[in-house]
């Protein structure tokens, strides 16, 4: 799996997601606010944006807008956690349910991958 940027503003499950990455060597970077990334985005090339919907309701015009004006995040594959329909125009492969069982998580991503190619 190539790198998983993952925004969430829950810090607290963030961090436990990110250690479980880490420790199975798996490549992984972190963002609380779905705002200010697209330059980050074109930076750091990530594979998958998981993307917490919560998260992203906070700062929607921000992100959208970015969204809408970046072609290479239109490209990016979107892990939704807890969708709703204002990012209905995602490049959406997959959605992950709260509560997350942060040990699980690089597992799922990858069926969910799995199951996309």
């Amino acid at each position: 799996m190539s790198l998983v940027l993952w925004i969430d503003q829950n810090s607290f499950s963030t961090n436990l997601v990110e250690r479980v990455f880490k420790k199975k060597g798996l490549p992984f970077y972190s963002l609380s606010k779905a705002s200010e990334l697209s330059y980050l985005v074109e930076d750091l090339r990530p594979s998958l944006i998981v993307l917490d919907g919560e998260t992203a309701r906070a700062s929607l015009d921000e992100f959208l807008e970015e969204f809408n004006q970046s072609a290479y995040l239109q490209q990016i594959p979107f892990i939704l956690i807890n969708d709703f329909p204002e990012l209905s125009s995602l490049k959406k492969i997959g959605e992950l349910r709260k509560p997350l069982d942060p040990f699980k998580v690089p597992d799922q991503i990858q069926q969910i991958l799995r199951l996309h190619n």
